[in-house]
């Protein structure tokens, strides 16, 4: 049967088309059929979110039109393509400082149990380069891992501090001993000569250098270039499809939204970016999880957290091989306090003056 007939049966009252009517309905249904072998059409959604169709239009002209419904097929990493096309369009804001305030987390063995260490680092970076920044941070604490674990430490005596394993080539301050407790203590500040915001990972960024990134798709691949031409300078030797996955750490700096948006879809095009869904973070928010980087077999799982409405890092987090995202072994996350603020934040008056 096919569609000339399958419209006749359905409308038995309908009146018979002409001739010439039905010629030209099946000249035009062998046309649409040879274009649909060969083409495929996509449609821009908004700024941001394209969606791929392929649609087999049949217009019988007889008082009586009929077409299918349009298939659609979802484009990959649609979730990250929504989420820059929300992003673009929020306001930039800025401020006279730039506040980040990070809580790092590890799990631990100390012996005959786990335990989780929390760490919290605040960094105030200025506007003004006539400033210096201001690095902040508390001594690393923990707490039993699990309730297993908690019971374990229980049994040996519940002691208020535990060392940690320090293989050889540790540095000592990492081997020092932890306290076992949720309360932060033994804090201490001190100034930066250089206004750096972030990591280096990607390239040492001060907050002019983040305003002089291109928010278009060709001067932003042309200034990461310049990025890997750098590291390959300094004895990098991974090719510029390796090196593009980095961009997603600036996701956790503070770039301008139409920026985020451009990493965002930048970061949806790459073959090792897999979008996972919704996760909660270790902070306990909602976050949209993302692998940029493809895990390599028995190696931790790492994903990026990312803010759904904002766009931002939430936080990024490694789990323990073929824990399919369950238990966490690192992370380090970004608290709701960080951000451009007008004011530097005050430093806590028991937290003493290092270096």
């Amino acid at each position: 049967m096919d569609e000339l007939d399958l419209l006749a049966r359905a409308l038995p009252d309908a009146p018979p088309p002409s001739p010439e009517v039905v010629a030209r309905a099946r000249t035009r249904l062998a046309a649409g059929r040879t274009r649909s072998r060969t083409r495929v059409w996509a449609w821009a959604l908004g700024a941001a979110m394209a969606t791929a169709a392929v649609v087999t239009a049949i217009t019988v002209l007889a008082g009586v039109v009929s077409a299918p419904a349009p298939v659609l097929v979802q484009p990959r990493n649609a979730e990250l393509l929504q989420l820059a096309d929300r992003v673009e369009r929020l306001p930039d804001q800025r401020g006279a400082y730039w506040w980040e305030v990070m809580i790092t987390g590890d799990r631990v063995s100390a012996g005959d149990y786990n335990l989780r260490t929390r760490q919290r680092i605040e960094r105030r970076v200025p506007l003004n380069t006539a400033e210096r920044t201001t690095i902040l941070s508390y001594a690393a604490t923990a707490l039993p891992a699990s309730a297993a674990d908690e019971r374990a430490w229980r049994a040996a005596g519940a002691p208020a501090r535990a060392k940690p394993p320090c293989p050889k080539g540790t540095p000592a301050d990492d081997c020092r001993p932890v306290r076992i407790t949720d309360q932060l203590y033994d804090c201490g500040w001190y100034d930066k000569g250089d206004a750096q915001v972030g990591d280096s990972s990607v390239a040492s960024f001060t907050l002019a250098d983040l305003a002089a990134i291109p928010a278009d798709r060709n001067g932003l691949l042309a200034k990461l270039r310049e990025y890997h031409r750098v590291w390959v300078s300094r004895g990098f030797e991974e090719p510029f499809e390796d090196f593009l996955p980095l961009a997603g750490n600036l996701l956790s700096m503070p770039i301008r939204p139409q920026l985020r948006a451009a990493i965002l879809r930048l970061l949806a095009e790459l073959p090792g970016t897999m979008v996972h869904g919704t996760a909660t973070d270790p902070l306990g928010r909602q976050a949209l999880s993302v692998t940029l980087t493809r895990d390599d077999a028995g190696s931790p799982s790492y994903r990026t957290l990312l803010d759904p409405q904002t766009g931002a890092t939430l936080a990024r987090v490694s789990y323990v091989p073929g824990s399919s995202g369950g238990d966490v072994l690192s992370y380090t996350a970004r608290t709701p306090e960080t951000g451009w603020t007008a004011l530097p934040p005050p430093l806590p008056k028991s937290c003493k003056a290092s270096r």
